[in-house]
């Protein structure tokens, strides 16, 4: 007797029980078999059958039993078979070590083993430590045992884990994941509950006290050896101190991610604590995200140019690309509100990706147009080296040969090269020898800007802005300044200056021999169509001192008016016609047209294009006076301006000077609309308190109630906090409260970014009754005085609260719901794979014959054909090209018949081996049908390696007496063995 099927394992008896045979695999599962002796007594030590029996109780086709000696379920099959003899026997045919078996190894048998089963998603596998919805039921359990307060809630993932991911390859980053854990698990943190959200995401609750705040940081850095490769993680934390009892798990969670996300990369530590003003940033930085794709896709993101001006030559050099979001609801959004999202979030490779082909386009457009080509420079940022598609979409645009080598060229700000450490050199070298050059953009910011030089291939070097905003009043910035230059230069490398605004930052970089400007003094970032047209003026800007302005006979008194304050536009010329006589550079540049010669040119002329004076103009506001400051609104703008008559050569003149001071108007406009904002929606019944933390002074007490307008002449702002903290019932909570909102609190909170302090607390209200209340301080700051003010109130949120539990319950609910369904689909699939054929994808002899049960009872239709199918000379397949092909072959078979059979209306199961059994539904033609599908079989190929491959043949046969379907199944086989006989690959009807 050979073993056929690895699978199974197989045993014959005979009419009085007695064992006959047995294949390897039913001696090796039932060891106690022995020929000659009873079945049930080798294997149950019995005098008798067992009363499950299947040849006692006559049971028809496989069928599940509980083996009592592996204690697992099973499927058996008893078949009826003739012996050597002449007398019938019964092979007992039973699952083993394939998918039957898997899969009743994986049902329970004890209620133990059901609780295990029902709690598995407690359990994350891969680590084998709690999962979430682990952690939080472990949480909310022991919060019930213990103070909430004495714990707090930590999240912790791991900064370029994907990239990591990449390096070291599922299995690496597996073990990397159950490394980090364990690494957290064991350290001085000593966490009581420890589980893994998801991917890189870890949670961990821990006892206050052991915190050691010196020692994070270092936790937050661990070294990883994986197959002799050495890297070192960076890790940030988001810590969520538990406070309010009645606070869930979940929510804990959730605000422990929050502050996880606020984790700046570039702190000097990585971890944060949650603050209730992160949620409120968060609602408008998920909207954000959400509106991402939508306005790359409809092009929302503009590209604007700043040219770079060179110092040598007065003409533009270069220019930088900078992104812009033109958002369809909220306006104009600046970069320093998205990029640092988008890059938290691992979407600005996809948004570089935008600009860079905006500007390919643009260098494009400019050479088929045969205009000069410019070279433009584009930001990278450190997550770019680890997108491979971006990294090979440079590579693929500077390949293409459209566009002159150097059309495009690459910006990296200093940080994202400390960063990266030796991640990106080998991409810098091949950016570099592909034509493009590298800009360091921001040098002077990072903590490590000389060594960086000595590392990397750059070619220029971008003076920070925040340097040059300081030459002019600091000595010590201005030797740095001197300094870079001069080891750039040394280095073979040119100097950009960022952010020149002002002709005596222009007159120190030259002196100190920069090589080029970048900035407002020439010009602004402009749209793509206004750069087009900047590029084509071909502007050369004068570097050198104005000379010949001052004549000997002019006043010395007009002097202090024709200094070039900075920020300042100054202006002279004749009252009697308007001809101008001085405009400093600022002034050319409001112009709209620098380079045209003003002298001699009526001002409204000149500087409006207009034909007459204007309405504002400030002559016009003199009056009878010699001197008068006033301001002029133009409808765009605002200005701020001193006007004074003068002597200019014997001749009156009228000099004007002054300063755009729109922004400040609109700033003042903003202040008092946010402040009307405020006071409308603060509800009726609650108090308001106004200060200002500038002076330490309080302001004003008022609103509806009464113990607010009780607190009049507050000695400062902190007395005030004292007074309004006293409603909050405990000792700890109004201890809490100042805290919060101390004065020294709320400034740390505005030095922090934040613009809105939020604590949710009890407070006593006019009424004597205690209601949960939402406590919101909104800082301000008062653009007439530059100081920072506070307005203060509160809302009953107490009904909030209760409908959010409501929603909390439901929530969870929902999540039990949802398990319960979990468990019911498991079972489910593990039916459905006891049904399903692995290898070929059809149904197996369990569903045949529970399908042919059905049909018996009436509840399915009637069976009209049955077809038997068997490969012809399966065994010299498996032989010349070994089982993987022949493997194979079933497989293609298998669907191959599934679609033939969903075309025709037959049911086709894989019976054995390589023997298929189809089941026919209606009174078609079997002959022509049979024909048919021998006819598609023959045109199948089953592709081999080195492009070869193999075909096979089949032998069809069937039948249509359907009297008895087990004498149908007989009939077919046997018609099936007759065309074998007859010569294989043909068709015979019984």
């Amino acid at each position: 007797m050979t073993n056929k099927n690895k699978f199974s394992g197989c045993y014959v008896i005979n009419d009085t029980f007695d064992v006959v045979n047995f294949n390897d695999v039913a001696k090796e599962t039932y060891p106690s078999l022995i020929k000659g002796k009873k079945c049930y007594k080798c294997l149950m030590d019995s005098e008798a059958p067992c009363d499950v029996c299947p040849i006692v109780n006559e049971v028809k086709g496989p069928k599940v039993y509980f083996d009592p000696i592996r204690h697992i379920y099973e499927t058996v099959d008893a078949i009826n078979l003739p012996l050597s003899d002449g007398s019938v026997g019964h092979a007992l045919i039973f699952s083993t070590t394939g998918e039957r078996e898997a899969v009743s190894r994986q049902l329970p048998t004890t209620e133990k083993e059901l609780r295990a089963l029902l709690n598995q998603h407690k359990y994350d596998k891969l680590t084998e430590h709690l999962s979430r919805e682990g952690f939080i039921e472990e949480a909310d359990a022991l919060f019930h045992r213990q103070t909430p307060s004495d714990y707090a809630v930590a999240v912790f993932d791991i900064y370029n884990f994907k990239a990591i991911n990449d390096i070291f390859g599922i299995d690496g980053g597996d073990q990397l994941l159950r490394f980090v854990l364990e690494k957290i698990d064991d350290s001085f943190l000593a966490p009581e509950i420890s589980a893994r959200l998801e991917s890189d995401w870890f949670v961990f609750l821990i006892r206050r006290d052991h915190f050691r705040w010196e020692d994070l940081d270092d936790l937050l850095k661990i070294k990883y050896v994986y197959h002799g490769r050495t890297i070192h993680l960076q890790l940030r934390c988001g810590i969520y101190f538990v406070e309010a009892p009645s606070t869930s798990a979940s929510q804990m969670v959730e605000w422990a991610i929050t502050a996880k996300q606020n984790v700046d990369r570039d702190s000097r530590h990585q971890y944060t604590f949650y603050e209730p003003q992160m949620s409120f940033d968060q609602i408008s930085e998920a909207q954000m995200l959400i509106d991402f794709k939508k306005s790359i896709k409809e092009h929302h993101f503009k590209v604007y140019y700043q040219p770079i001006i060179s110092l040598h030559t007065g003409k533009i050099h270069t220019a930088e690309a900078l992104v812009r979001w033109q958002h369809p609801e909220r306006g104009l959004i600046p970069p320093d509100v998205f990029i640092d999202l988008f890059e938290k979030n691992g979407q600005i490779s996809e948004l570089d990706h935008y600009v860079l082909k905006q500007v390919y386009a643009f260098q494009k457009k400019r050479a088929e147009a045969k205009k000069p080509i410019i070279p433009v420079s584009v930001n990278l940022s450190w997550q770019d080296f680890y997108d491979d598609h971006l990294m090979d979409q440079i590579m693929t645009l500077k390949k293409q040969g459209d566009l002159p080598v150097g059309a495009v060229n690459f910006e990296v700000v200093e940080t994202s090269m400390a960063a990266l450490e030796q991640n990106a050199n080998y991409l810098l070298e091949q950016i570099r020898e592909s034509g493009s050059k590298l800009l360091l953009d921001d040098f002077g910011t990072g903590y490590s800007s000389f060594r960086i030089l000595g590392n990397y291939p750059f070619n220029i070097i971008k003076i920070d802005r925040s340097f040059i905003s300081q030459i002019e009043t600091n000595l010590k910035i201005r030797s740095i300044v001197a300094s870079i230059i001069q080891m750039a230069h040394s280095l073979h490398m040119e100097i950009v200056a960022e952010g020149v605004e002002t002709k005596a930052q222009l007159r120190l970089l030259q002196k100190e021999g920069c090589d080029h400007i970048q900035g407002y003094y020439f010009s602004k970032p402009l749209p793509e169509d206004d750069y087009f047209t900047f590029l084509e003026a071909e502007n050369t800007w004068p570097l050198s001192w104005e000379d010949n302005v001052l004549n000997s006979d002019q006043e010395l008194s007009c002097m202090k008016d024709l200094l070039d304050h900075s920020g300042m536009f100054i202006q002279v010329c004749h009252p009697e016609d308007y001809t101008m006589v001085y405009a400093n550079a600022l002034t050319k540049i409001v112009s709209g047209h620098p380079e045209k010669p003003y002298k001699g040119e009526k001002c409204y002329e000149y500087m409006l294009g207009f034909e007459a004076p204007c309405g504002h103009c400030p002559m016009q506001k003199m009056g009878n006076e010699n001197e008068k400051e006033m301001e002029v609104d133009d409808g765009e703008h605002v200005f701020h301006l001193t006007g004074r008559y003068a002597n200019w050569g014997g001749k009156k003149v009228f000099i004007e000077n002054g300063r755009d001071v729109t922004n400040t108007k609109n700033a003042e406009r903003r202040y008092t609309n946010r402040v009307k904002d405020i006071l409308a929606n603060i509800p009726d019944g609650q108090g308001v308190f106004h200060v200002d933390l500038t002076t330490d002074t309080w302001m004003s007490s008022d609103g509806h109630a009464q113990n607010a307008r009780d607190m009049q002449d507050m000695a400062n702002v902190d007395a005030l906090i004292r007074q309004i903290g006293s409603f909050v019932p405990e000792p700890a909570g109004q201890e809490k409260f100042f805290n919060v909102f101390c004065r020294q609190a709320l400034l740390d909170a505005y030095a922090d970014g934040h613009f809105q302090v939020i604590l949710e607390t009890d407070s006593y209200y006019d009424d004597g009754k205690i209601r949960w209340s939402r406590i919101i301080a909104n800082l301000i700051e008062n653009p007439s005085n530059g100081h920072l003010e506070c307005i203060i109130y509160g809302v009953d949120i107490s009904d909030e609260k209760i409908r959010l539990e409501e929603l909390q319950l439901k929530e969870k609910q929902a999540m039990l719901e949802e398990e319960v369904n979990e468990v019911r689909e498991l079972y489910n699939q593990a039916d459905r794979d006891r049904r399903v054929d692995f290898l070929t994808g059809l149904y197996n002899r369990l569903d045949l014959f529970e399908l042919i049960q059905k049909s018996l009872t009436g509840k399915f239709a009637s069976i009209e054909t049955m077809y038997m199918l068997d490969i012809d000379n399966f065994k010299h397949i498996n032989d010349t090209y070994g089982h993987s092909t022949g493997d194979l072959c079933l497989k293609e078979l298998g669907g191959l018949l599934k679609q033939f059979g969903e075309q025709h209306h037959i049911c086709f199961y894989r019976y054995g081996g390589e023997e298929f059994l189809g089941i026919g539904l209606d009174q078609s033609n079997p002959q022509a049908l049979a024909a048919e599908l021998l006819t598609e079989i023959d045109a199948l190929t089953v592709p081999l390696a080195l492009q070869s491959s193999i075909s096979f043949t089949v032998s069809i046969g069937y039948t249509t007496n359907n009297r008895r379907y087990e004498k149908m199944i007989d009939l077919a086989d046997q018609a099936m063995y007759l065309a074998k006989k007859q010569g294989k690959n043909r068709v015979v009807g019984h």
